[in-house]
């Protein structure tokens, strides 16, 4: 019997001959390994968590695996998440805001000193501190998208100028005194096991990630991160959008210094800029994982929980305050050069 169409692998040769069957295993076999590389790094920074999780937990059995510290780190990189999505609105757009921290330093201390020295109410101190840091973001946007002044140099100049604006209206000192109870009220409520500021950061980010991923204004804006160029070539105002941007970052700048007015209590003029480097390094670490190859919200979050619980296992094992920036520096710098890699093969492959 001769063999039909369906059961001819080559010339002369019947599919169902052992060579053929190897033949078709080798060509599958490189799209599974594709495959699964591909799964491997889109979800790399959760494979990472789970590991520290689990060390941790085998070297601080009585102290990492709790409730109550799960709790604690959670409460205490609500800040730090909400900073880092705001220096991620702009990176998308291909621009850099080191203003970010500074704004969110002034706003704790504007919002202590309206709120408590003024006496005015805690519902209108939040929507003036608000607006305040939204303005703040539109001049350096207009500064970079109508200037062209570099991003790194507007953004600098204003964190600057902001910083001098903390310690002048808070005197030098730390103000504490009649903060407005809606602060505390909106980060510290407990709901579900969790407080309000962690539930408020998750909301920020299933918003931003809406925005961003599934409008046509996120296309826009990570088409003009992508070549500004090119972008208003096609009829995308790119001009505004960084503005646009900008104004967003200082906006979640501002909430995240209400959150930490609320969380603590009290505004202390220097505080704000420290929190600036972990947040960069959780965007470009985060940009390796979920989306390789682009600047994404779910990433970002899940490298800012990678750093906290990497800091959380090591100060339990006795590691001193300092390793903390030593930690957060050299995730970014490892943030950046994977970037990088996995830009370079993207275009590679393409």
């Amino acid at each position: 019997m001769q063999p039909t169409l369906d059961q001819i692998g080559q010339p002369g040769r019947p599919a169902s001959e052992p060579g053929d069957a190897r033949t078709r295993a080798a060509a599958v076999t490189p799209g599974l390994l594709r495959r699964a590389g591909n799964l491997t790094i889109r979800h790399s920074i959760l494979a990472l968590i789970i590991v520290a999780c689990v060390i941790f937990s085998v070297l601080e059995p009585s102290t990492f695996p709790t409730t109550a510290n799960l709790q604690s780190v959670a409460l205490g990189q609500a800040v730090s998440a909400l900073l880092a999505l705001a220096v991620l609105i702009p990176v998308v757009v291909g621009e850099f805001d080191l203003s970010a921290g500074y704004v969110l330093g002034f706003s704790a201390v504007l919002a202590a000193a309206l709120g408590g020295e003024a006496g005015l109410s805690g519902a209108l101190t939040l929507i003036v501190v608000l607006l305040v840091g939204a303005a703040i973001g539109s001049v350096s946007g207009i500064l970079v998208a109508r200037f062209r002044v570099n991003s790194l140099i507007a953004t600098l100049g204003m964190g600057l100028a902001v910083s001098g604006l903390s310690v002048g209206v808070s005197g030098g000192q730390t103000l504490s005194s009649n903060i407005p109870t809606l602060f505390a009220t909106v980060a510290r409520t407990s709901v579900l096991g969790l407080q309000t500021a962690v539930w408020l950061v998750i909301g920020v980010a299933l918003v931003l990630y809406l925005l961003l991923v599934r409008t046509p204004l996120g296309r826009k804006m990570y088409a003009t991160g992508g070549n500004a160029r090119v972008a208003r070539m096609v009829g995308i105002r790119t001009r505004l959008l960084k503005i646009g941007a900008f104004a967003a970052a200082g906006l979640l700048a501002a909430l995240a210094g209400t959150l930490q007015l609320g969380m603590s209590g009290a505004a202390d003029p220097s505080f704000g800029s420290s929190l600036l480097l972990p947040a960069f390094a959780a965007v470009f670490l985060g940009s390796t994982t979920v989306r390789p190859g682009h600047f994404n919200v779910w990433g970002t979050l899940l490298s800012i929980v990678l750093l906290a619980v990497g800091f959380s296992g090591l100060s339990l094992m006795g590691v001193p305050f300092w390793a903390q920036p030593v930690f957060d520096g050299a995730a970014l710098v490892i943030g950046v050069l994977l970037s990088r890699s996995e830009t370079r093969a993207q275009l590679s492959a393409a």
